[in-house]
């Protein structure tokens, strides 16, 4: 009897039956953008310029090219013109009080009597350090608030803070705490350049603390 190789022997394993047959790898159809934390079409992960990303969908393509869209403009401008931040949002420095929600935050702290009273003390030191060309000043909104408590002790919001060396910022070394009438004083002697005479009543002031 001749062996047939076609016919399956008895105790011969049925070779076809062991061939495994691997399914071929389908190309992905969406890929995970790292930045925007969720999957998009392959498509979306190519620029303009026909390069291929795989982690950045094709959103943040202006943001490496260092631009970002800014609502007030209708355009995309360059990120050094948006506000500093984390999240610099959607409006630059020149639109974000319409644009970026600046004006409902500014409305917000005024109607707290307390922040709006610590915002103008500042902003006083702050008028006083251009008059004297000292800017930026060396003091936060809290440390003025806080020198301010030691002599306004009843909250009254008549006193603000001014330099004792107008050559110099106002610090919390530099500085003394004078009421309005008195800065009203004060104010007329830089005008007329009388410096020393400032000093001087500063110097009072100072010490009759």
């Amino acid at each position: 009897m001749c062996f047939d190789p076609k016919i399956p022997q008895p105790g011969t394993p049925n070779m076809a039956s062991e061939i495994t047959v691997g399914e071929a790898a389908l190309p992905a159809k969406a890929r995970f953008c790292v930045k925007c934390k969720d999957y998009f079409p392959v498509a979306c992960f190519v620029g303009k310029d026909g390069t291929d990303d795989a982690t950045l969908c094709n959103r943040h393509e202006p943001a490496k090219n260092g631009l970002r869209y800014c609502r007030g403009c209708g355009d995309y401008v360059a990120l050094n013109l948006f506000p500093r931040g984390s999240r610099p949002g959607y409006a630059c420095r020149k639109h974000v009080n319409v644009h970026g929600g600046g004006r409902e935050i500014k409305q917000k702290r005024m109607n707290d009597p307390i922040k709006k009273r610590r915002t103008w003390q500042w902003k006083m030191a702050y008028d006083d350090g251009k008059k004297f060309k000292q800017i930026p000043i060396g003091m936060c909104q809290q440390e003025i608030e806080i020198e301010i408590n030691k002599v306004d002790k009843q909250g009254t919001g008549n006193y603000v803070m001014m330099p004792m060396d107008t050559r110099k910022p106002i610090t919390t070394e530099n500085s003394v705490v004078v009421t309005l009438e008195e800065r009203k004083v004060l104010m007329k002697l830089v005008n007329k350049q009388n410096i020393e005479e400032y000093t001087r009543i500063l110097l009072e002031i100072q010490s009759a603390y």
